[in-house]
């Protein structure tokens, strides 16, 4: 009787991660995707990309969590692929970690990112002045389109704080991930 409610315990958790794996890439229906359907061949050949052994996971979380703290939007789903493809990752783990960084959750990232970034330059003996547009005096009012040409010299600072912030959590992400694992594989105490 424990091993059938173990049985149906581990069933309903994979039936659970089915279900939210369902809008991920698949390697029966990685053709359908817009960008990776070019190399749907290259990856439906390679098993590992589908793997969710440990090493496979434990790549994609921390090379997915670092790529989506950078602020390279809109090129992050290649980057992640060719990444799964060298390091051996899961490619639907680390391409489901790029949207953490949504639209909706992009001004604040990309904002610490900046933040974090000046004041490691600073730390560092790196004289990097703030933009204008970040700083609390500027005329909001004032503003025109081709003033947002000058967010382009954040890029440096947000490069440097995102791989910081996103090296740290995935480092966390690491850990946590193996700490759970070991939970998970630990013998459990027999309920009375």
């Amino acid at each position: 009787m424990d091993d059938q409610s173990e049985k149906e315990a581990r069933f309903r958790r994979i039936r659970r991660l089915k279900k939210w794996m369902r809008p991920l890439p698949r390697r029966s229906n990685i053709h359908r995707y817009p960008v990776l359907k070019w190399f749907a061949k290259t990856a439906y050949d390679r098993s590992y990309l589908w793997s969710f052994k440990g090493n496979a996971m434990v790549q994609a979380l921390f090379w997915g969590i670092w790529i989506a703290m950078l602020p390279i939007v809109g090129i992050q789903m290649i980057v992640v692929f060719f990444l799964a493809l060298i390091v051996r990752a899961n490619l639907p783990l680390i391409v489901a970690l790029q949207w953490i960084s949504n639209p909706l959750t992009m001004a604040p990232i990309y904002f610490a990112d900046y933040e974090i970034g000046l004041l490691i330059l600073e730390l560092f003996g790196v004289d990097y002045g703030r933009n204008k547009l970040l700083t609390a005096e500027f005329d909001w009012s004032g503003m025109e389109f081709a003033d947002l040409w000058e967010l382009v010299d954040t890029f440096p600072p947000m490069m440097v704080g995102g791989s910081v912030v996103g090296i740290s959590l995935g480092v966390l992400a690491v850990f946590l991930y193996k700490a759970m694992a070991k939970l998970y594989k630990s013998p459990t105490t027999k309920r009375q």
